[in-house]
């Protein structure tokens, strides 16, 4: 569904449902246990037994495109409909920086070790309740060695195959979904646009 939509209403369809799945999980205050009331048009829950005041979150998260000269690092992960690969992606921990993130979840998840890391872009995402933040790493490694607890398969493709991918033409790797912001990267990597 959010790929059919305009950047304006997948950010309002994430949103709505990043507040409504809050809500449905954070009924009772997480300081003292009581019932929370719903206040401030939805935007926060407030306690009326200790006034503690809970505000929604939202989990940031890393997506990243991961090059060494004309290749691209995509991954696949096992529930994934059949032949869908995409770019690697995880949940940035706590005290850590994006860089640190992005370096980490690439070396966890296909043993391939990064340099220069840079932002470049973000998406609300609301599965479950994310910012998706759009970076671009450096390999300095090609070697890949498959965690099977993080990912089915990782492949690295070339500027040639990725038109093929992005075409819908290439024998063994689907594209990802359309309005996704790992779509987004791919076509400006593709096109050298990505300053």
């Amino acid at each position: 569904m959010m790929a059919a939509l305009t950047p304006r209403e997948a950010e309002l369809a994430a949103t709505a449902k990043a507040i409504l799945q809050w809500h449905a999980s954070h009924g009772f205050c997480a300081a003292c246990g009581a019932a929370s009331d719903i206040i401030n048009a939805g935007w926060q829950r407030a306690c009326p037994a200790c006034h503690a005041q809970h505000f929604p979150r939202t989990d940031p998260v890393v997506i990243m495109l991961v090059t060494r000269g004309n290749k691209l690092l995509l991954g696949r992960s096992a529930p994934w409909p059949e032949g869908m690969y995409s770019l690697l992606a995880g949940f940035v921990e706590p005290g850590e920086t994006l860089e640190a993130a992005v370096r980490r979840e690439v070396f966890e998840e296909t043993g391939i070790t990064t340099g220069a890391v840079r932002y470049l872009a973000s998406q609300p995402w609301p599965f479950p309740a994310s910012l998706m933040l759009g970076c671009i790493a450096e390999a300095t490694s090609d070697a890949i060695t498959l965690d099977p607890n993080e990912l089915e398969d990782a492949l690295w493709v070339t500027r040639e195959e990725m038109v093929a991918v992005l075409a819908g033409q290439h024998p063994k790797i689907k594209p990802g979904r359309n309005g996704a912001i790992a779509h987004f990267l791919m076509r400006n990597w593709l096109a050298d646009r990505l300053d």
